[in-house]
């Protein structure tokens, strides 16, 4: 059943794009500002972060099991697909990608920015309009283009496989809130709970934690294992590193001598470029790859455990 959920979820993403018209998150901040004018977390950090997060969880939850009693397995396809589409990431990865790299095999700085900017976390997007070096940009949407992808996909599934539904859930309503907490603190706009900011960091760092090392190993097996194993063994037990940095290490341990020759542009732009787009174009292939090996990894486990 997981693995049906999962290729009709996957399925639906590569006729739309993305989540498309399950992502609205309107609600989520309605439900904030419901959560934080409470007189119950006013002055009590925690209290207001985990309503936020786990009352929606366990909504979830209680819905599948509800589906499940009334429908049984249709019930539960219903409600899972649905759920896993939601806890999906937003915006449409490809497009964006695809987007950056057409402006800048232009050598357009300006437009190659704009184009990154849904790749990139919220306190990343003023930081992207200041740089006026090709190089530094390119380092920077290289990192965030990882991050995005490993949220939006492999971070959401892990979780899926290792809780059903509710873990989806869990994780995607975790991002939400630390991304909500950002642009909050970006903007100065409605008030909340101080010390929430940064327990909801934290807690997404945490939650991260197992599937940034399993999406390593993946990219040590179907990418450059010598270079990639190194980087996932020295990282493994690490507990100071951001999520993005633990995978920037993996990534570029997995593509290992990358060189121009593997960019799509041809001869048409200048060395530099062709290098920075073929480990882009390399990083994509490579996701493709970890996302295929996770799909047959189910589809095997599957096979053998019925």
């Amino acid at each position: 059943m997981a693995l049906l959920i999962v290729l009709l979820a996957l399925g639906l993403v590569q006729i739309w794009g993305s989540g498309g018209p399950l992502h609205r998150d309107g609600w989520f901040g309605h439900w904030k500002t419901f959560v934080y004018s409470r007189g119950l977390v006013q002055g009590k950090p925690g209290i207001g972060f985990g309503l936020l997060v786990l009352l929606p969880v366990l909504g979830s939850a209680i819905l599948l099991a509800i589906a499940e009693a009334a429908l049984g397995w249709l019930g539960v396809l219903l409600v899972s697909v649905p759920v896993l589409l939601y806890s999906f990431g937003r915006g449409n990865f490809n497009d964006a990608l695809a987007g950056y790299l057409r402006a800048w095999y232009q050598g357009d700085l300006e437009a190659a920015k704009k184009s990154a900017e849904p790749l990139m976390e919220p306190e990343n997007v003023e930081r992207a309009r200041e740089i006026s070096s090709a190089q530094e940009l390119h380092g920077l949407v290289f990192r965030a283009a990882a991050y995005r992808a490993f949220e939006r996909l492999f971070a959401v599934l892990f979780w899926f496989l290792l809780l059903g539904i509710p873990g989806a859930m869990l994780y995607r309503l975790s991002h939400l809130a630390h991304t909500h907490f950002c642009q909050q603190s970006i903007s100065r706009g409605d008030e909340a709970v101080p010390g929430d900011q940064a327990l909801a960091a934290r807690w997404l760092w945490l939650i991260e934690w197992l599937p940034v090392r399993a999406i390593g190993f993946s990219l040590a097996i179907v990418g450059n294992f010598a270079g990639c194993y190194r980087a996932w063994r020295e990282h493994l037990t690490c507990k100071q590193s951001a999520t993005e940095d633990v995978l920037e290490y993996y990534l570029e341990g997995a593509l290992g001598g990358i060189d121009s020759s593997e960019c799509s542009a041809g001869a048409a732009v200048s060395e530099g470029q062709r290098l920075c787009g073929a480990e882009i174009e390399g990083m994509q292939a490579l996701l493709s790859r970890a996302l295929l090996m996770w799909v047959t990894l189910m589809a095997l486990y599957g096979l053998f455990a019925s």
